[in-house]
């Protein structure tokens, strides 16, 4: 048996390294999923959720001292990489003997800068994990050839080696469910009811510019799903345990309209009560879809809207119109689900001052309950990364540990202040609408779920104000 203790590190506000707590909702998947199969393998696993804690590096290492793992096994994003780091250094010059391994995106991509510059970082192991890092462990334990486990880097006198990728997991029903309450101390909510995500399928067979979802599972343009056996499974696994609420994380939910149509239809006959919300195209939003999805207790919707500029679409290779997106919107209202948020990029790199304007007053014209727009980042792994550092915007030796965002580097792309203030602008009108106001009041009163979650909202700000 080896005592591990896993980390999602905290984002981090980057003049003073203040931890930014971003959410309390959204467990850490990956790490519950690498923490159950480790679990079940008779080790002894606990996670720390530092996002939703909120916990100082300081505190961490309290944490860390009363686990006294023999490993720790961190799993940072690029903006939770400084406080990633910290951790690790104060972890190892506590416990010189102490295995350190990082894992998620940043460790694929960027594992020789990692292992170059922090000696305190002992191995990275790439792609997904959930088998290679058991592989791991027995080689922690009874030792033997590190060349056999697919993923790993690590040094070997003073040279930074790196195995083979593994192999996209083929078959995730192999993937056991985890115990979510077992492997961390934490509870989860939205707004009042008992909350967690879970995924039905991974990967996404189309290849947005802007996205870098496949890095870790190197699949590009591959999707894989579970089996709706399993997925029906685990549904009333969580429904014993007292959820209420998830949410369907997959890159791509309604990719295959005859198993989400086939899926939402299980649920509904299993008596699947919980309420549950996911992210779609605009193009795969048919009414049978829709209501079918309603029927079986959606109640949130998340689109990928990005553009009303079909030019800028295009050039993400989005495959869709704005037509679509009206049109979907429409389907969405037709079938009863009852919120839909619409997701927008801006700043394109020779995006226009008018194209940016032309989506802002889109998302404020479409009947939708939430906007939200964002600046475009450049992510690693992405194309527009390939091609920032094609035409010398981006230094891959001193840029791999950033978050950038493409009007900083692009000369073309419209000054970032200017298409924040516009957001700001565009935000502020969005949610100060008379009509929208209106609407969306008639609509509040008529429904338990939101009238829930605003009483939730209300009791959680009067325990803060009272100390509690």
């Amino acid at each position: 048996m080896v005592r591990l203790a896993l980390i999602n590190p905290a984002p981090v506000i980057e003049e003073d390294l203040d931890i930014a707590t971003r959410q309390k909702s959204w467990p850490p998947l990956g790490l519950l999923y690498n923490g159950e199969i480790l679990r079940r393998e008779g080790h002894e696993v606990k996670i720390l959720d530092q996002d939703v804690l909120g916990y100082s590096t300081d505190k961490t290492l309290k944490w860390i001292k009363r686990r006294d793992p023999e490993i720790l096994g961190l799993s940072p994003l690029t903006i939770s990489l400084p406080s990633a780091l910290e951790i690790a250094k104060l972890a190892k010059n506590w416990n010189e003997n102490l295995v350190i391994v990082f894992g998620n995106v940043i460790a694929t991509l960027s594992y020789e800068h990692l292992l170059k510059n922090y000696e305190y970082i002992d191995f990275c192991l790439r792609g997904e994990t959930e088998f290679t890092f058991p592989k791991f462990i027995k080689f922690i334990e009874k030792g033997g050839d590190l060349k056999d486990i697919p993923g790993l880097s690590y040094r070997k006198d003073g040279i930074i080696h790196a195995n083979p990728l593994p192999s996209p997991i083929k078959n995730l029903d192999a993937i056991p469910f985890p115990n979510r309450e077992e492997l961390i101390d934490f509870n989860y909510r939205m707004g009042s009811h008992k909350f967690t995500i879970l995924a039905t399928s991974r990967g996404c067979p189309f290849r947005c510019k802007f996205c870098a979802v496949h890095v870790v599972s190197n699949s590009r343009g591959i999707w894989r799903a579970r089996s709706i056996e399993n997925v029906l499974s685990e549904l009333h696994y969580l429904q014993s345990k007292g959820y209420e609420e998830f949410s369907f994380v997959d890159d791509c939910f309604i990719v295959n309209p005859k198993r989400t149509v086939k899926l939402c239809q299980r649920m509904k006959k299993e008596k699947i009560d919980m309420i549950w919300s996911c992210e779609g195209r605009v193009d795969q939003g048919s009414k049978e879809i829709l209501k079918t999805m309603q029927y079986a207790n959606c109640y949130n919707l998340l689109l990928g809207i990005e553009s009303a500029n079909q030019r800028i679409l295009d050039y993400y290779d989005k495959q869709i119109t704005p037509e679509m997106t009206k049109k979907v919107i429409k389907n969405v209202k037709k079938a009863g689900i009852e919120n839909i948020a619409g997701l927008f990029v801006v700043g394109g790199p020779d995006e226009t001052i008018q194209e940016i304007i032309h989506t802002l007053r889109f998302g404020l014209e479409l009947d939708l309950t939430f906007v939200q727009f964002q600046l475009l980042y450049v992510l690693q792994g992405s194309e527009i990364w390939a091609d920032a550092v094609q035409k010398g915007l981006i230094n891959e030796e001193k840029d791999w540990n950033k978050y950038i965002i493409a009007a900083d580097i692009y000369p073309t792309a419209v000054k970032r202040k200017i298409i924040e203030k516009l957001i700001d602008k565009a935000f502020i009108e969005f949610f100060s609408r008379p009509k929208f106001l209106l609407r969306e009041l008639f609509r509040t009163v008529k429904s338990p779920y939101r009238l829930q979650n605003i009483l939730s909202m209300l009791g959680s700000i009067s325990k803060q104000k009272n100390g509690a």
